[in-house]
């Protein structure tokens, strides 16, 4: 187990939202959200939140013109980043025959589980995309699934249909079963049918880590696209990926 005791900042670059998280010694001061488009446009507007005496981000990002931008800002303004990716993870193993493919997130996520929480362990980040995550002591990182996330769902149905408005996830789901309008019978739609489908594609994990490792796996959720979707026997860490990042940041970096 490791134990944070790091000062850092920490972005996560989502394909929606940028998270800002502040660590001193260890603990999370602060943080801030952007649009990833607000974002590219101007780093600064959320980098200002970062302590004028600190010239060190930590991040991962699965959005390449986000990156662009967060590099041009730190050359720009003196700023050194420590980018999280499968060259920069140090000692932690992967054991995915593909490791190039893996989401910086997913690297962050995994990281974090993996000196934090007993093994084998299952991490569902629930964001644009859903993505379950596999990491065991030996391996590390083994593999996961990939799912729209819920406001994919719902992108979909707009996108592809001509009658169907854009809906966006309302802060609290309808919980009745039978929708009154077309906006309540799709976000019914998400409510009752994607918890159904997490939960499947989890049962079906569980049963193939007990049968590889005969120990019941932990399960883990994060992302902001969680909040009111009932996912059972799972453990919420919202901050989870800039956790992730703090770690790595700590255990490989010497600024």
């Amino acid at each position: 187990m490791v134990k944070l005791s790091t000062t850092i900042s920490c972005i996560d670059i989502g394909n929606t939202i940028c998270h800002l998280g502040i660590y001193k010694d260890g603990i999370l001061i602060n943080e801030h959200y952007l649009k990833t488009t607000k974002f590219i446009e101007s780093p600064s507007n959320l980098i200002k939140h970062v302590p004028v005496r600190d010239k060190v981000i930590a991040f991962c990002s699965v959005v390449p013109k986000a990156t662009s931008s967060l590099s041009k800002h730190a050359n720009d303004n003196d700023f050194t980043l420590y980018n999280l990716n499968i060259n920069s993870t140090g000692s932690f193993p992967i054991s995915y025959p593909h490791p190039e493919q893996i989401g910086q997130d997913r690297i962050a996520n995994a990281i974090a589980v993996y000196h934090t929480m007993d093994l084998p362990c299952v991490v569902i980040d629930v964001g644009t995309a859903t993505t379950f995550d596999i990491v065991s002591e030996s391996g590390g990182y083994e593999g996961g699934i990939i799912t729209p996330g819920p406001q994919g769902f719902l992108d979909f149905l707009h996108q592809n249909t001509a009658l169907l408005p854009k809906v966006l996830l309302d802060s609290k789901l309808p919980n009745n079963s039978i929708g009154r309008d077309t906006k309540e019978a799709m976000l019914i739609g998400v409510a009752k049918g994607y918890p159904s489908m997490v939960n499947g594609i989890v049962e079906s994990i569980f049963s193939e880590i007990y049968n590889n490792y005969h120990i019941k796996p932990k399960m883990v959720i994060t992302g902001g696209g969680r909040k009111n979707l009932s996912i059972k026997d799972t453990l919420e860490i919202p901050n989870l990926t800039i956790y992730g990042l703090a770690i790595a940041f700590q255990l490989n970096c010497k600024f």
